[in-house]
């Protein structure tokens, strides 16, 4: 695979996409269905192990090294790897192997993306909180990206800590807006403690 990638396909025009939960590890034959046929498939991928690096760097290093950089060092079932280029940053993604060979054969063109490269709310003063299948995207913004991180989470209160750690550690005023995305449960233990919390 080229990463987009495969065979000739007559039906060049036809897209699709799919999500996978955990790093792709309960990957199922099955989801082919959903792609069959299709030239072009965005893949996007539910995992905490994911990184963003300056688009400079891709090139520079294996992108091996890059998750190891994270602290995330692929394991000998994941192959690494990486999204388009989103306003000067890429996503470095870990991904199970079996997923990845299943998916990267199924169609011409094959792209990779993560919900840390979602871009809702980047022009304001915020934070994103998006909560998937038990890991948690944080994107803090001030007319732009200035921090984006994933954590597998476990409880409201999970959120509640990273919520307070990220915005001290990045000296951004308590009160900005405050948007979860996915959890209702987190929206209600965070609003006891922020003003303006969201929930989408």
């Amino acid at each position: 695979m080229r990463q987009e990638t495969g065979r000739n396909s007559k039906n060049s025009e036809t897209k699709a996409s799919i999500r996978l939960a955990s790093g792709g590890r309960f990957f199922s034959a099955s989801m082919l269905d959903e792609i069959a046929d299709k030239s072009v498939i965005e893949v996007i991928i539910d995992t905490p192990r994911v990184t963003l690096v300056p688009a400079t760097m891709v090139n520079a290093l294996p992108l091996e090294s890059l998750l190891a950089i994270n602290g995330q060092a692929p394991l000998s079932n994941e192959v690494v790897v990486k999204s388009n280029n989103i306003d000067g940053r890429v996503a470095v993604i870990a991904i199970a192997k079996s997923a990845f060979d299943a998916i990267s054969t199924s169609a011409e063109h094959v792209y990779f993306t993560t919900p840390l490269l979602n871009n809702s709310h980047y022009r304001e003063k915020a934070l994103v909180i998006e909560v998937v299948d038990g890991c948690c995207y944080f994107r803090l913004y001030n007319n732009g990206l200035i921090f984006a991180e994933a954590l597998e989470i476990t409880t409201a209160e999970d959120i509640l800590f990273y919520t307070s750690q990220i915005l001290d550690k990045t000296s951004m005023e308590q009160n900005i807006p405050i948007y979860i995305i996915g959890s209702t449960n987190s929206a209600k233990i965070v609003k006891k403690y922020y003003k303006k919390v969201i929930c989408e």
